[in-house]
């Protein structure tokens, strides 16, 4: 950690000695940007690595669906909703490339921990070290990718950057899923984490800390001048991005919901092995969902030319449809129907980011987007990612009795309600923007 912040001298509130750079050239932009998607990569891969291994942790370590909702939910998303915001402000006053790469390296070795745990308290332990670590990730990136691409060319950068959690499914999917039933649980977990080590290096090692606002029109002014309670007030007194927050947030409860429980579910329902089901999951949430995200971002820069309050409508309309493709999939008979309903209604998901991102970058000031992207995480962890798995693994158990095996499905109904609210409030979001007329460019 000294060695990646630059010195055991160094005051971390202060930038580090080596000084800011201009804007960076177009191909240094998407090189950084390329390393800041492999992050993300691995952030998604370690997060979402349990889904495919529930069923042999529960078995090994004798552990319940409301348990294996605990590692998944609040082990993983309290302290990442909690630290978020603190770790953020700091993200805005120090070099925020040192400190994104002291954090993968944590959380990646919290990972490789999580192979040497014996049980539930050991296990929750080790998620908890990789979401405080992680909490430190995602605000950082969104500022730099900010600092790197301008207005015009955000929503596609960001599209890109959030496409990533799609190829990290498919990583904790389908190659977790292979090494997973090859050599067990444990030795998934630590092969997790090496990528991110070496990841670490190359940030460190390569990329330099870039001008704040540096592609803006008006450039940041010092972060130091709010305290943190003035920045969080200062940014959640912006509608729309306070508006946007919850439609995210309602789209991020079926996200945690069914990547948590949709890989068991699919086991239980059609007795198959973690290697064919996360390998037929996970490449068809990275390819579809990648693709549908990617293009959703593209759409949002030719759309929001025309009105910012355009895109969330066409939104809202492919959640609709995503609601409905989820409650599909959760009563095929079929593995291969259930695979292609349920990879359908990913994508369509999918399409929420961008819109979300360039909303948050949109109105927030350059020098407080770190803390934007915290607020907006600590409400996802709050009101998603904490307890969208307890909910599902305590109401699958809940209707064990009456519905049996089947009783997953039901529970899982949950995700497509939160998909149908978050159209509506989609919709709340297009309207205010409407009325304050604020384009994109």
């Amino acid at each position: 950690m000294v060695l990646l912040f630059g010195g055991a001298g160094d005051d971390l509130a202060m930038e580090s000695a080596t000084p800011p750079i201009a804007p960076a050239g177009r191909l240094r932009s998407w090189y950084v940007l390329a390393l800041l998607f492999g992050v993300y990569v691995m952030n998604m891969a370690d997060r979402q690595i349990v889904g495919i291994l529930a069923e042999d942790i529960k078995r090994d370590l004798q552990l319940s669906d409301g348990q294996i909702g605990i590692i998944a939910g609040p082990a993983i998303a309290f302290c990442y909703a909690i630290l978020g915001v603190p770790m953020a402000y700091a993200a805005d006053r120090i070099n925020r490339v040192r400190f994104i790469a002291a954090c993968i390296a944590v959380w990646s070795a919290m990972t490789m921990l999580g192979g040497r745990a014996g049980n539930l308290v050991e296990l929750a332990a080790t998620r908890i070290g990789v979401s405080i670590a992680e909490a430190g990730g995602s605000p950082s990136s969104v500022s730099l990718i900010a600092d790197h691409f301008p207005a015009r060319q955000r929503a596609t950068a960001m599209a890109i950057w959030t496409s990533a959690t799609t190829v990290g499914i498919f990583v904790g999917f389908a190659i977790g899923g292979v090494v997973n039933q090859h050599l067990g649980w444990r030795a998934t977990f630590f092969a997790a984490g090496i990528p991110g080590l070496v990841l670490a290096l190359l940030l460190v090692t390569t990329v330099r800390e870039p001008v704040r606002g540096a592609t803006d029109a008006v450039p940041a002014i010092a972060a130091r001048s709010k305290s943190l309670f003035a920045t969080f007030a200062h940014l959640w007194r912006i509608k729309p991005f306070r508006q946007s927050i919850f439609a995210v947030a309602l789209c991020n409860f079926c996200v945690f919901a069914v990547l948590t429980w949709a890989p068991p579910f699919a086991v239980r329902r059609f007795a198959l092995g973690t290697a064919e089901v996360g390998g037929v999951m996970g490449a068809g949430i990275a390819l579809a969902g990648g693709t549908m995200m990617v293009l959703a971002g593209i759409a949002t820069d030719f759309l929001g030319r025309k009105g910012l309050w355009r895109p969330p409508v066409a939104v809202a309309a492919m959640l609709l449809l995503s609601a409905a493709l989820f409650s599909g999939a959760f009563f095929a008979a079929d593995f291969h129907v259930f695979a292609v309903l349920f990879v359908l209604g990913y994508a369509a998901l999918m399409t929420n980011p961008p819109i979300s991102w360039v909303i948050l970058q949109t109105y927030s000031p350059p020098e407080m987007r770190g803390m934007a992207t915290a607020v907006l995480l600590l409400v996802i962890a709050l009101t998603a990612s904490v307890p969208a798995p307890l909910i599902v693994g305590y109401a699958s158990e809940f209707l064990e009795p009456r519905f049996g095996a089947a009783s997953l499905g039901y529970a899982l109904l949950a995700a497509p309600l939160a998909v149908v609210a978050a159209a509506l409030q989609f919709i709340r979001v297009a309207r205010t923007i409407r009325r304050e007329a604020r384009p994109i460019m």
